[in-house]
């Protein structure tokens, strides 16, 4: 596959590039870059289904017990344990009956929700769609609409400014 769209986010905001990708019911992956940290967000018929980052971001096992869905001696106790690899720990949880899949879906999707936020915020760096690419192997997928996911990351940008 080729890159279809590529280009410096000095000129184009993240939301903006997802809103063109949104506009043109795209499928494919968006990767973008800055030092230090690299993302990929993977679109369906223009809207985000999947994100990942190199950089700092919030935790699963971090949500469940910040919901008060699992303890964090739970999660501790859970981690320690041999796993196959490549197992998640949301699928760990599960298996040692120590979540529901409820907590587990709500957790995961919050966490992509929050990659997304934070890469809203990008204002360097560049980025790079490949049409056709999809994301595989990830059972549980973002379902939020592309508007109401940049509002709300822009939403928390302003009241993370007004704190600050």
């Amino acid at each position: 596959m080729s890159d279809a769209l590529r280009g410096d986010l000095r000129h184009f905001f993240p939301a903006e590039i997802l809103q063109l990708l949104a506009l043109a019911q795209a499928t494919g992956r968006l990767e973008m870059e800055r030092p230090g940290e690299r993302a990929e967000v993977y679109v369906e018929r223009g809207q985000p289904v999947f994100a990942r980052t190199s950089g700092t971001s919030v935790r699963v096992g971090d949500l469940l017990v910040h919901h008060g869905s699992v303890a964090a001696e739970t999660i501790e106790r859970v981690l320690s344990r041999p796993a196959a690899e490549g197992a998640r720990i949301g699928a760990r949880l599960l298996a040692a009956g120590a979540a529901t899949p409820d907590d587990v879906q709500q957790a995961v999707r919050e966490a992509l929700r929050r990659i997304l936020y934070g890469l809203l915020l990008w204002r360097d760096g560049t980025f790079c769609f490949t049409p056709g690419e999809q994301a595989s192997g990830e059972d549980i997928r973002l379902d939020a609409n592309l508007d109401r996911l940049i509002l709300e990351g822009l939403r928390q940008a302003d009241e993370s400014r007004v704190r600050a």
